[in-house]
């Protein structure tokens, strides 16, 4: 099956003061843990790494070990910046993670922890071989999987090149049978059925705009699947993802955003309008999906009854 390459145009497009900047500290944090010779590679991840950090923008560091870390190991790679170190978290075995935060700078002298906040996340090297495995071998669509595979598209690296640009050429191709995979995962959307229910009732609009997000929400999975882009960053720079999409519905960033400006009853017919045409994009795009069968879910509606069923009685 034909592949398609990920593309970035923000990918290390360090071009404003916020994001040198804050490259700069990352780079210090990402040498400080690279001097333990346990430490396989190291990287500057997050909106640094793709070039569009803002005002509010955190410093995400990605540190891969040849084997476990100590607790130990941890906080002097983290006190070698000179910043605060807020936590060195315990390990997290249902995600094989272990991470590290901590503050660098400070509002004002003697305020401790109020400085920029750098997020050290820490996994083995071989964790990474294997969710890298996981995703472009076995096309697990986990959002949690396709975030690191993501991680190192867009990934600075600071030590350990070699093993990073390794990482990086397997997942620069976004494999047809993992965008088959999210599809598959994500097709079936059934949220607006009681719909109605919600508006008649009249004090569940929290509900009717639960709704909306939650419908959104499968629409975007199923649009960064048919344009072969990895989910990162839980939706905070989903604007920017859409901007890469070649394959939408039309003018699609403007009459989502819409979605959100709208009346609820206006905001739900032209959100279904979106959902109808993406399913048309599948269809086109995957004729493997049975796309009739995932509309027949998305426009079935609770039926509402007043007197019993003719038949019953």
């Amino acid at each position: 099956m034909p592949q398609t390459p990920t593309s970035d145009p923000h990918q290390h497009d360090h071009t404003t003061p916020m994001d040198n900047w804050r490259l700069a500290l990352a780079r210090r944090v990402a040498a400080a843990y690279s001097t333990n010779p346990h430490v396989a590679a190291a990287i500057v991840g997050g909106s640094v790494s793709r070039g569009h950090a803002d005002r509010f923008s955190d410093i995400e560091v990605g540190v891969f070990w040849h084997q476990p870390p100590t607790d130990a190991e941890r906080l002097a790679s983290a006190e070698a910046p000179g910043g605060d170190v807020q936590r060195i978290y315990p390990y997290e075995p249902e995600e094989e993670v272990w991470e590290d935060n901590l503050f660098l700078g400070h509002l004002a002298p003697g305020q401790r922890s109020t400085g920029v906040l750098v997020e050290v996340v820490h996994n083995t090297s071989e964790f990474i071989e294997r969710m890298l495995d996981d995703v472009l071998v076995h096309y697990d669509p986990s959002e949690l999987k396709q975030n690191l595979v993501a991680a190192f598209v867009h990934a600075v690296p600071v030590h350990g090149e070699a093993l990073i640009e390794a990482w990086r050429s397997r997942a620069a191709v976004y494999p047809r049978e993992l965008a088959l995979a999210v599809v598959r995962r994500h097709v079936q959307i059934e949220s607006f059925r009681t719909i109605d229910m919600l508006f008649e009732r009249g004090n569940n609009l929290m509900l009717v705009y639960a709704t909306l997000v939650n419908v959104s929400k499968e629409l975007l999975y199923l649009l960064l699947a048919l344009n072969r882009i990895y989910f990162y960053s839980s939706f905070k720079w989903i604007h920017l993802q859409i901007s890469q999409m070649q394959t939408t519905p039309p003018d699609f960033q403007r009459r989502l955003s819409h979605v959100f400006q709208s009346d609820p009853r206006t905001a739900i017919q032209d959100l279904a309008l979106l959902v109808e045409q993406t399913y048309d994009l599948i269809e086109k795009a995957m004729p493997e999906v049975d796309v009739e069968r995932f509309r027949f879910f998305f426009r079935y509606r609770r039926q509402p009854w007043d007197q019993p069923p003719p038949d019953v009685l």
